[in-house]
């Protein structure tokens, strides 16, 4: 009993091995008890230890503004995603995978913590020199991950606040390698390649370095993108150190590499959780031919441009992460999960993704990704992959939210959530390992800034139901955004994926039954949700050492303007 408590959830046969032993003992007459304890503490102490050994180790894939239409394994044609393909196929695809926020920050927020950005008070998106970021009285998977016992680390656009206290390092993680934040947030380099396309650096010359929103520019942290490592002294003290800055965009997925490469083969004798969001496929700035970026062997080698060649960088780190783990010996012993933060950035047209299906055709718009909610900027392509514990070719529509990985990976590693809050996630258990059904009876999609609004959007089993309806990120030419107080825009989400087809018309109460009974159902929930939601406020720490306006954002060398490696791309 005392080890079913202890045991992480894939582990609790080593009970049934105790309980047996107990079993055998009461049936044998005239056993001493002394002898019965005895017994029963060294099967404790040895199988204790073979328990913590054999706990899983969690490798969490993120990938930046990738649609669910982009991958090989959801259908693209001409995507290169070898590596993404084989695991999804060998795993179970989540079809109805959704991000807590259509956009960059608010969705990280809630992949970490299990709750709803907005109860959390993360905005959208946190700016590169800004004086706040996720709040440091929250939870993450990483200080989860690190009271079980783990080795952590993660990888690649981090994008919760960049001062010292918000960085990786200081919310759970042993060691990173990150990009505080998106790779448009500041210029970078791009060193040639062999056989450099002349094309492409003549296409430079046509570009105008842009400037950054208000204030930004008044940190000149905002004007290069940072490349920065973490890692822990012996004494629990933080070494923090921007390696390049601008950083080389040809070499950075060759560092990513090398970095999670070394942490698995470091770690493989002891469990680990890897936390690797990559930097691709989020656009750059205008400095860089087409706004997207890749190394030398990617470079060229798809059909779909720069952006299918960002994406097969991406699927080549995957890759890499796979042969790691394999090479350590631990692939039946790993669960990798794999989904992106939203959905795409559809105003940066071919150097963006797709959202496949998932065009909210009855919008009258074409811009239904990345920072709105129809199902184009919520709904991402998405696995798991455990060979062994998750059979192959397996597909589930069950809805599943980025909220849920709190509650699901503490259960895993064997630790509770936090009892003092509200955790929005559900434990989705079944779901990924057994053919269960969703824990979400509702689950509300929020747009920041509305909070007289409530929640934008829900989920409800097959129904999809608006609220406000709205744009992504950029607008568009004579797009409105739209209220449905009562009824909401309402969609049969199974039948209808592309949302071209509404339940509800003309703010009218449907006449079907079932129907009119959804939309009840749907209204009390959302009455219910807006009197229980507490939005978050949040509130800048304490300037530290050389802290102040202006000086919030990461910084090689200020006496050199933040520019410490060369001038951005051409150089």
């Amino acid at each position: 009993l005392l080890l079913l408590l202890l045991l992480p959830m894939p582990f609790v046969w080593l009970d049934l091995v105790l309980l047996l032993l107990v079993l055998l003992l009461l049936a044998e007459p005239g056993v001493p008890a002394v002898v019965m304890v005895v017994v029963l503490l060294l099967a404790l102490l040895l199988l204790l230890p073979a328990s913590l050994a054999a706990r899983p180790n969690v490798v969490l894939l993120y990938a930046d503004d990738l649609g669910y239409g982009d991958t090989g394994f959801n259908g693209h044609p001409t995507t290169k995603t070898p590596n993404l393909d084989f695991m999804a196929h060998n795993g179970k695809i989540l079809t109805s995978w959704t991000s807590a926020c259509p956009v960059c920050s608010g969705s990280r927020a809630s992949l970490m913590t299990g709750r709803q950005y907005t109860r959390i008070g993360t905005p959208g998106v946190f700016g590169p020199t800004v004086d706040v970021g996720l709040p440091l009285n929250e939870t993450t998977l990483g200080n989860q991950f690190k009271s079980a016992g783990y080795a952590t680390a993660m990888i690649g656009k981090w994008h919760l606040g960049q001062r010292h206290m918000f960085l990786p390092a200081a919310r759970g993680f042993d060691e990173a390698l990150t990009i505080p934040y998106s790779v448009d947030m500041g210029q970078a380099r791009m060193t040639s390649c062999p056989g450099a396309d002349a094309a492409l650096r003549q296409a430079y010359l046509q570009h105008v370095d842009t400037q950054h929103a208000a204030g930004v520019t008044a940190d000149p942290a905002g004007s290069f993108l940072p490349l920065v490592q973490q890692s822990h002294n012996t004494d629990g003290s933080i070494n923090t150190t921007v390696l390049e800055q601008p950083l080389d965009f040809t070499h950075v997925a060759e560092k990513y590499s090398d970095f999670a490469t070394n942490f698995i083969a470091a770690h493989k004798t002891e469990p680990f959780f890897l936390y690797f969001p990559f930097s691709h496929v989020h656009t750059t700035e205008a400095n860089i031919p087409l706004k997207e970026y890749s190394g030398c062997l990617a470079q060229n080698s798809t059909k779909r441009g720069r952006f299918g060649d960002a994406l097969a960088e991406l699927d080549w780190l995957a890759g890499n992460v796979l042969n790691a783990i394999r090479a350590a010996g631990v692939e039946q012993n790993t669960l990798i999960i794999f989904a992106s933060d939203n959905g795409p950035w559809l105003e940066q047209k071919v150097s963006a993704g797709s959202a496949g299906l998932f065009t909210g055709r009855a919008s009258g718009y074409w811009n239904t990704g990345k920072g709105s909610t129809w199902e184009g900027g919520i709904r991402e392509p998405s696995f798991v992959y455990w060979p062994g514990t998750i059979q192959p070719h397996q597909r589930t529509s069950e809805l599943v939210s980025s909220m849920d990985m709190m509650p699901t990976l503490s259960r895993l590693i064997g630790v509770p959530v936090p009892p003092d809050r509200v955790i929005d996630g559900r434990d989705v258990t079944d779901v990924l390992f057994n053919n269960g059904t969703t824990q979400h009876k509702v689950l509300f999609y929020y747009v920041e800034k509305l909070e007289s609004l409530g929640p934008s959007a829900a989920r409800y089993g097959k129904y999809k139901a608006h609220w406000r309806t709205a744009p992504g990120l950029g607008g568009c030419q004579d797009c409105q955004a739209e209220l449905y107080p009562n009824p909401p825009l309402l969609f049969d989400i199974d039948a209808d994926p592309s949302e071209a087809y509404p339940l509800t018309q003309n703010n009218t109460m449907p006449k079907d039954p079932e129907l009119l009974q959804v939309v009840n159902d749907l209204q009390a929930a959302l009455k219910l949700e807006k009197e229980t939601m507490t939005y978050g406020k949040l509130v800048p720490p304490p300037d530290g050492p050389g802290e102040g306006p202006g000086r919030y954002g990461v910084c090689c060398d200020r006496n050199k303007g933040c520019d410490c490696n060369g001038k951005p791309y051409p150089h």
